[in-house]
């Protein structure tokens, strides 16, 4: 064969979309949106169970949760060509929903109790109490009062970090914030909500004392 002969290589397998990493899949989606859709199905497969959680815990109401999840990943259809791989694509898409919850979550307010919007997403976690199981519904109550005196931006990063499970830094880089500046703010929602839980025990109605 001459050096000027062309030699024919054969194309390498191409690996299933499920087994392709972010960063691969997005690549496809840049290529292939809006007119192919097969890359953006797999990412949506791959995270709309996370998305959904997300922001079941975050805003309460399944029907909320379910039309929040839904706007958020269109977003990231019409968006994602705006993606510059600066940070993992998963945090990437937690801001978009973070935004979405937000936004939705102001809504909520605005005809709701804030405990109301909270109440479906209160868990098990809560401060070291002491107390037996059979003080656990009185416990919950507590914990719902102390949220709901909390401010939002308190209330929001104890919510991402407990009740979702989030780390610091993933809560840093959804609310964009430097690792520092999260780690002050989740010490001082958490100093925010000790106080406040501790408020719910001394403003609760005291047992009247049996009379001699």
């Amino acid at each position: 064969m001459s050096s000027n002969q062309i030699r024919f290589v054969p194309p390498q397998e191409t690996l299933p979309l499920d087994q392709l990493s972010d960063d691969e899949l997005v690549a496809l989606c840049k290529c292939q949106l809006p007119d192919e859709v097969e890359a953006y199905r797999a990412l949506v497969s791959r995270y709309e169970g996370m998305v959904y959680n997300f922001c079941l815990k975050t805003i309460g109401s399944p029907q909320d949760a379910e039309e929040v999840a839904q706007d958020a990943l269109i977003q990231v259809f019409h968006k994602i060509h705006q993606f510059e791989g600066r940070s993992a694509f998963k945090t990437w898409l937690y801001k978009i929903v973070h935004n979405y919850c937000r936004n939705r979550i102001s809504k909520i307010m605005r005809k709701r109790q804030v405990q109301e919007a909270y109440e479906d997403h209160v868990k098990e976690e809560s401060p070291a109490t002491g107390k037996s199981s059979l003080h656990q519904t009185e416990n919950n109550a507590r914990i719902q009062e102390a949220l709901h005196q909390l401010k939002t931006k308190d209330k929001e990063i104890i919510t991402y970090k407990f009740m979702l499970g989030m780390t610091l830094q993933e809560i840093a880089e959804t609310l964009d914030l430097g690792a520092s500046a999260a780690k002050m703010r989740y010490y001082r929602a958490m100093e925010a909500f000790k106080a406040a839980y501790e408020r719910t025990a001394t403003d609760a109605p005291q047992p009247l004392s049996p009379q001699p």
